[in-house]
């Protein structure tokens, strides 16, 4: 069995407020202007705000933060959920730069190669929004084919009351998924493993996932079973094609959060 770490060497530790929609803002203001302090919620959040009000902020803050040109053309979602212990709602958004990519492949002088492997590179990149302060964190790159965009989806891995974050991303004919707890509001990789490796070749393996509560720990476990997947209509593209996995009945893994260390380990027995 294989399973491929990637280090993401890109991302930023801290995270970052929206520059203000006025010029005597102060650092301690939220997108909208408003002071915010220990004390003091912001009134307005940005999910509520009209779709254009909510492009231009993002826009600005894309812009900003990875240094995207005016021209730029690039594709975001965002996908809603409460990630924190407060009742405010929160958000992960995610930002394709597939023609970013393949100009890049362009001035390299290979774009071939760079089809070849996907146009593999630093062009997912996805944001952390928390709803209480209205801020935006600084971005997260995966590095990752960005013929598919990042995958987002939530479960309750800390806490019953709040999600986690869970991130699939594609490598060529391969995907993998990557798992965030949120630390001083910023998203922190604590679990990486492969979803489906080899697609369409001998070597094929993949793998499903879930989340079990065990009494004595705080924050569940997660098991590895092995899957299997279902058949590849004919023609289709191995790079992009997103395949049906069927749970096996033989576990691979199981992995506990160790809090200390802040990710999780496994056993080196069977």
């Amino acid at each position: 069995m294989k399973s491929v770490y990637f280090v993401i060497t890109l991302s930023l530790v801290l995270s970052c407020n929206l520059d203000s929609e006025t010029e005597n803002a102060k650092p301690n203001t939220d997108i909208f202007g408003n002071e915010l302090n220990d004390d003091s919620k912001s009134s307005i959040s940005l999910l509520d705000s009209s779709e254009i009000f909510i492009q231009e902020v993002l826009h600005k803050h894309f812009k900003r933060t990875l240094f995207i040109n005016d021209d730029e053309q690039y594709s975001y979602n965002i996908f809603k959920e409460h990630l924190n212990g407060d009742s405010i709602i929160d958000a992960v958004i995610t930002l394709n730069r597939l023609e970013y990519a393949k100009l890049k492949a362009e001035e390299s002088g290979k774009p071939f190669k760079a089809k070849e492997i996907g146009y593999m590179g630093p062009f997912n990149v996805f944001f952390y929004y928390d709803g209480i302060t209205n801020t935006l964190s600084s971005p997260l790159i995966v590095p990752s084919s960005p013929l598919l965009p990042l995958k987002v989806s939530f479960e309750n891995i800390t806490s019953i009351d709040f999600k986690d974050i869970l991130i699939d991303f594609r490598i060529r004919n391969s995907s993998y998924k990557e798992v965030y707890f949120l630390v001083n509001k910023f998203p922190q990789l604590v679990f990486e493993w492969t979803n489906f490796d080899g697609l369409g070749s001998p070597q094929e393996e993949a793998y499903v996932f879930s989340f079990n509560n065990v009494k004595e720990r705080n924050v569940k476990d997660i098991i590895v079973n092995e899957g299997k997947i279902s058949s590849i209509p004919n023609n289709v593209d191995l790079f992009t094609y997103e395949p049906v996995i069927m749970k096996k009945n033989k576990k691979i893994k199981e992995f506990f959060f160790l809090e200390s260390e802040g990710k999780y380990f496994t056993s080196k027995k069977p």
